[in-house]
């Protein structure tokens, strides 16, 4: 969606956000985990009021989005190099998972799993793409795109500074400024546009601030992935257990997913199967050990299990992935 002169334009276009036939509620999606699903509840009610906009509704003074739930592969992938003409103010995305699962990638990384309490921010343009996987079982979410430039700006320091993505939960301050502001594209519940300014430094002001609380300030995020690279790396025919992790650290399982996830921004076995992959990649590359000797050196069942767990974090077969890469180191 882009920027339009004159707020009669930016009200049909508004308008036409709450009339989209991807607006969760309107077709069975997937089930929201307990703890979100009040907040999904709430915003597919208030979706279901369109009142009309003020006339001071405009895409400088005020913002867009909604609550929608994906379920078609082919119709929903965003590219941030994309989406603008070379004349279009540069935006901002924010997007929560409520429920179900897509992928966030930054150009040459691996996808990460945004699942329910994950956000990413997506600042456009930039090197990034998110999509809704062929083996998601669909994919449900709040968010909201700003053209404030100033917050824009602001957003893009924060980004580059600490990362795109983001785990928070239901009472965080950040999520409840969301909501509100998403609660606000359908009811327009606003005194007038400094009430929807004010609304948008406070969801950006509690993003900043747990961003900044996430971040690795006092060393613990590189001190859990390097002791967690290590036992990985320690024993790869034999795949580390999140179950062993948790006994080392004296928790459940249940919380040190969560206590990793927090402090990392991955969890312990997206991390682990995602490293596992990567040296697999390299072990392509550089020996000429069969896709089954390599599946087995990094602790993958079978060949078809290494085939199917390579594809979707490299996005291509391990025989591709090998030709591939050799052509062009190729003379």
């Amino acid at each position: 969606m882009k920027p339009t002169r004159g707020a009669a334009q930016w009200r049909h276009n508004s308008l036409d956000v709450s009339r989209s036939n991807a607006l969760a509620g309107r077709t069975p999606g997937p089930a929201a985990p307990p703890e979100w699903a009040a907040a999904l509840r709430e915003l597919i009610a208030f979706s279901r009021t369109t009142p009309s906009n003020p006339s001071w509704w405009t895409p400088v003074n005020a913002y867009f989005g909604s609550v929608e739930t994906r379920l078609d592969p082919r119709g929903y992938h965003w590219d941030g190099m994309k989406r603008l003409d070379r004349r279009d103010p540069p935006l901002v995305f924010f997007q929560l998972t409520l429920a179900g699962w897509g992928h966030f990638e930054l150009y040459d990384q691996a996808p990460e799993r945004m699942t329910p309490g994950r956000a990413f921010v997506a600042v456009v343009p930039s090197r990034h793409r998110y999509y809704l996987p062929a083996d998601s079982p669909g994919w449900t979410f709040a968010w909201i795109g700003i053209y404030h430039p100033y917050l824009v700006r602001r957003i893009r320091a924060r980004v580059t500074a600490t990362g795109p993505t983001i785990a928070c939960g239901p009472e965080n301050d950040f999520v409840c400024g969301l909501m509100r502001l998403v609660r606000g594209v359908f009811l327009k519940d606003f005194r007038d546009r400094l009430d929807v300014e004010s609304k948008l430094f406070d969801m950006v002001f509690a993003y900043e601030r747990l961003a900044e609380s996430l971040d690795d300030a006092h060393g613990e995020r590189a001190r859990l992935l390097d002791e967690l690279r290590g036992r990985v790396l320690a024993r790869p025919h034999s795949p580390v257990t999140v179950h062993e992790l948790a006994q080392d650290h004296r928790m459940t399982q249940s919380r040190f997913s969560h206590y990793f996830r927090a402090r990392t921004g991955s969890t312990p076995g997206n991390f682990m199967t995602d490293l596992r992959v990567k040296e697999a990649a390299r072990m392509l590359v550089e020996t000429d050990a069969s896709l089954r000797q390599v599946g087995e050196a990094w602790g993958f069942a079978d060949q078809s299990h290494f085939g199917k767990v390579f594809r979707r974090v490299l996005h291509m077969s391990p025989a591709s992935y090998r030709s591939a890469i050799r052509r062009e180191r190729k003379p």
